[in-house]
C-alpha cells in the first residue's frame, strides 16, 4: 500500500482519493487529512495495514505519511530535512484552501507511533511555527506507544530488536551497550555541550500549548512494552491533563511495542474512531475556537 502512495521524498508520501466517496450516512465529519508519523525504521508492509484501515473508515480523507529512520535520532539537521517535505505539503494544502490555517474545529487527525513518530511531530510543530509564525493547526491526536524517556533498558531493546537471535546479536550486544553509555554521557555530564536530550525535548514540546493546539488526545500503550515505559506515557498524560488538555488513556496489558492493533484490532480502531468523534463534538470545537 505504501508503495502506491505519491512520494515527496524517501521519507514522506501522500495519498489522495481519486474519486469522491458516497455521501456520509452519519453525522460524523471525517478528517480532511490523516497524518501518520511512523515509528523508527518501520516496514512498509506494517505501515500499510494502518493506511488501508484508515482508507476503509475515512474514504474521503487524504493521508500524509512521514517515516522516521535511525539517522534522524543522531543528526538533528538530517531530521529537519527529512520532515521539511511534510511541512511543504501541509503549507500547499493550506494555500489551496483545502485546510484552514487557523481552523475553529479540527480538520487533521495526527497518529504518532513510538518515539520516532513523536520526534517527527516535534520537528514538524517547530518548523511550522518557525516558518509561518503560527502554531500547527488545531487537530486531534493519537499517541501509540509514546512518548517515552531515556532508560538504558528501553534503548537497549530498541537497538537489539534489529539483530536476529544468535551469534550476531551476541556480537552486537557490547557495541550497543557502549553506544548507549556514550549517549548517556553526552546528554548528562556533557549536557552543556550537547543540549537538551531528544526524548526530553519531545515530551516537553508535545505538552507546550503555545506550540501544540489540540482538541483532545488519546494515549494507547502497554505495560508489556519493553521499548517505552508505560509509566513515562502515563506521566506525560497526567502533565497534559494538568494543562487543561482533554486526555484519554487506553492501557493494553499484554501487547508488545506498537502492536496494540495486532493484539486487539477491534478495540484499537474503536478507540481511534471515538477519539475523532469526540474532537468533532460541537461543544468541544466551539469551546476551542
Amino acid at each position: 500500500m505504501v508503495s502506491k502512495m505519491n512520494k515527496l521524498s524517501p521519507y514522506v508520501s501522500f495519498y489522495e482519493p481519486r474519486t469522491a466517496a458516497l455521501p456520509q450516512l452519519t453525522r460524523e465529519r471525517p478528517p480532511k487529512l490523516i497524518l501518520i508519523a511512523a515509528w523508527m525504521d518501520a516496514q512498509d508492509s506494517h505501515i500499510g495495514k494502518y493506511i488501508m484501515r484508515y482508507q476503509e473508515i475515512y474514504p474521503t480523507s487524504k493521508i500524509l505519511l512521514v517515516k522516521f529512520v535511525f539517522k534522524e535520532s543522531i543528526f538533528a539537521s538530517f531530521a529537519r530535512k527529512a520532515v521539511e517535505p511534510a511541512f511543504a505539503y501541509l503549507r500547499a494544502q493550506i494555500e489551496s484552501g483545502m485546510l484552514s490555517a487557523s481552523p475553529t474545529e479540527p480538520e487533521i487527525l495526527v497518529h504518532t507511533f513510538s518515539n520516532g513518530g513523536s520526534t517527527t511531530m516535534q520537528m514538524l510543530y517547530q518548523i511550522f511555527r518557525t516558518q509561518t509564525g503560527r502554531p500547527f493547526p488545531l487537530h486531534s491526536a493519537v499517541y501509540d506507544s509514546s512518548p517515552g524517556l531515556f532508560t538504558f533498558h528501553s534503548l537497549y531493546n530498541v537497538f537489539m530488536v534489529n539483530f536476529p537471535r544468535g551469534f550476531l546479536r551476541l556480537a552486537a550486544a557490547p557495541l550497543v551497550t557502549a553506544f548507549i553509555v556514550c549517549l548517556w554521557i553526552w546528554h548528562n555530564p556533557l549536557r552543556m555541550i550537547s543540549g537538551e536530550d531528544l526524548l526530553v525535548k519531545n515530551s516537553r514540546i508535545h505538552n507546550d500549548l503555545d506550540m501544540v493546539k489540540q482538541t483532545n488526545r488519546t494515549y494507547i500503550y502497554s505495560k508489556a512494552d519493553i521499548m517505552v515505559d508505560w509509566r513515562h506515557v502515563e506521566k506525560h498524560a497526567e502533565q497534559a491533563a494538568a494543562k487543561g488538555l482533554a486526555v484519554r488513556r487506553e492501557c493494553f496489558e499484554h501487547s508488545p511495542h506498537v502492536s496494540h492493533m495486532r493484539t486487539d484490532g477491534e478495540r484499537y480502531w474503536m478507540i481511534i474512531k471515538e477519539t475523532w468523534e469526540v474532537a468533532t463534538l460541537p461543544a468541544r470545537s466551539s469551546g476551542l475556537a
